[in-house]
């Protein structure tokens, strides 16, 4: 059976509208930017015939008539939603738009939670109330309907019907939007050309409209909302968090460590990371403890696996990268604790102790059952960095395995973002200039631009400054336009609390009480305003 999602094709079956997701080569060494590109114009498929022979079409991210949605047995999880109709008169164009409510049933929970009722439970440690039924008090606060007419996105929000910009550009300035965000750290800025053939994809298009006696009908499905997830993970997150504390706790009293309990959660996590990953990413945020060892542990090893599964790893891999960012750093229990907590800078004789916490890590590994060679293997390098100055063997280049190069980057990653006794983190963007700063002598340049990609510009979490002045949180990506993602807001323009915080989604373009569409001007660092996530549903 073919997957839509990594189609091999040839190129010269190459058309316009076409989203390509890989190549037969490495994108590195080609004119291409990002790992990823949507086929504007016959140039770009002119180049890719230049270098390749084949590759490989994502689908569910192609235009047109070249994409199809992805099936529904693979949505993981079903919630209780709505489709919106919306039915055009093609002779008078009168619109009319209603919402059909569909019951599915929902894995766990049963009911559906706003986002403010799962940081209010969750602060609460109220586990019960998030497998029972509660309304949903908050919800997008802006409802659009939209459809494509003339190659133009219209919505209508409220009987009122505003026309936006193109659908061509509306992706265009995605990409451009990204790039241009990356050339504070110095690199070539690629301009995109928009050249798109207009008429063609407005035809392609109307192959997909559904007429029925005179009407022109088309159907949009929401998709499942963050907060789901959350609730239905939040169970197994919790045995995680206590199994980790209980295996750290079991090293320091030089105890035999089982991870039998970690394995088993480990499964629920990867389930929740394929389906979701926003919501472990979430949960490591919210449910932060006053020991820096559990929290960094839980950290790396979300965020090794959301970043595994993003990069398209077997299960096996993304489950085995996620128990490694456990465990890699276990062989601290053997360092002093004055050492670990020590506020000013560390002589070369105390980074030498420091640098021991790994061979402490392989030999209590060793002496573990039910450790497989990828973990162990990842572990021993996630200090090693590619020019050779990393321990504690000193390898270069590609003797380190790509599991070891992921796992010193997340590791460096969550380490630059997290507060810690001696120094607080800092946010998103300033974490991955310093990240870039290190490519192509300590972290491979590809990889890191695995990681910008995954994480975006404003992963959730991130605090946001609106163009209407108010301050948002975001809440969940959206995986094909990460820049419009759903954003919680906060603090209203004057910067005072906002008592009922509304959810907006960026993707549908809800307009600010100026009546323009909402965008980011700004991430913004942690604490800002006094704010952070453990204060949010205040």
């Amino acid at each position: 059976m073919t997957d839509i999602r990594r189609e091999k094709t040839q190129v010269s079956l190459l058309e316009i509208g076409m989203f390509v997701c890989e190549l037969d080569r490495p994108w590195l060494g080609t004119p291409f930017m990002l790992e990823g590109l949507l086929i504007e114009d016959d140039e770009q498929i002119t180049t890719i015939a230049s270098l390749c022979e084949f590759v490989y079409i994502d689908r569910t991210v192609s235009v047109g008539r070249h994409f199809t949605a992805a099936a529904k047995e693979q949505v993981s999880i079903k919630h209780d939603g709505s489709v919106n109709r919306l039915t055009i008169d093609v002779n008078t164009g009168k619109r009319t738009s209603n919402s059909i409510n569909k019951s599915t049933k929902l894995g766990a929970p049963n009911a559906k939670f706003s986002f403010l009722d799962i940081l209010k439970e969750i602060h609460s440690g109220n586990q019960a109330a998030l497998s029972g039924e509660t309304n949903p008090t908050n919800s997008d606060a802006v409802f659009k309907v939209q459809y494509i007419s003339d190659n133009k996105i219209v919505e209508i929000n409220d009987d009122k019907v505003t026309e936006n910009t193109t659908l061509a550009t509306q992706i265009k300035t995605d990409f451009s939007n990204f790039i241009t965000g990356l050339t504070s750290w110095g690199g070539k800025q690629k301009k995109l050309k928009s050249s798109i053939d207009k008429n063609a994809v407005k035809a392609d298009l109307a192959k997909n409209e559904v007429r029925h006696d005179g009407y022109k009908i088309t159907i949009f499905d929401e998709a499942p909302p963050v907060e789901d997830e959350i609730a239905a993970i939040y169970p197994i997150y919790e045995k995680s968090q206590l199994a980790t504390k209980e295996m750290f706790e079991a090293l320091a009293l030089d105890h035999e460590i089982d991870l039998s309990k970690i394995h088993e959660a480990l499964d629920g996590m990867v389930e929740s990371i394929e389906r979701n990953p926003d919501a472990l990413l979430w949960l490591a945020k919210l449910k932060q403890t006053d020991n820096y060892s559990y929290n960094h542990a839980m950290s790396v090893s979300i965020t090794l696996m959301a970043l595994a599964n993003f990069m398209s790893l077997p299960k096996k891999q993304v489950k085995d990268l996620g128990l490694a960012g456990l465990l890699q750093d276990i062989g601290k229990a053997k360092i002093p604790t004055e050492l670990l907590h020590k506020h000013d800078k560390i002589t070369h004789d105390e980074f030498e102790i420091l640098k021991k916490h790994v061979e402490h890590a392989l030999a209590l590994l060793e002496a573990t059952e039910n450790i497989s060679s990828t973990v162990i293997l990842t572990v021993s390098q996630h200090h090693e960095r590619i020019d050779g100055s990393g321990y504690p063997y000193k390898l270069s280049g590609n003797q380190i395995s790509l599991t070891g190069q992921m796992a010193g980057l997340i590791d460096t990653y969550c380490a630059l973002t997290t507060n810690k006794v001696y120094a607080k983190g800092v946010y998103n963007q300033i974490a991955l200039e310093e990240i870039h700063s290190l490519r192509g002598f300590k972290f491979n340049g590809v990889l890191i631009d695995q990681l910008v990609q995954f994480l975006g510009m404003y992963p959730v979490s991130s605090l946001v400054d609106l163009n209407s002045g108010e301050v948002g949180v975001v809440i969940q990506q959206n995986s094909v336009r990460r820049l419009l993602p759903r954003v919680m807001i906060l603090l209203n323009p004057d910067k005072t609390r906002n008592e009922f915080p509304a959810i907006i989604n960026l993707i549908n373009s809800p307009l600010t009480p100026s009546g323009e569409p909402y965008k980011i001007v700004r991430g913004l660092p942690p604490d800002s305003y006094g704010l952070s996530a453990n204060n949010y549903y205040a």
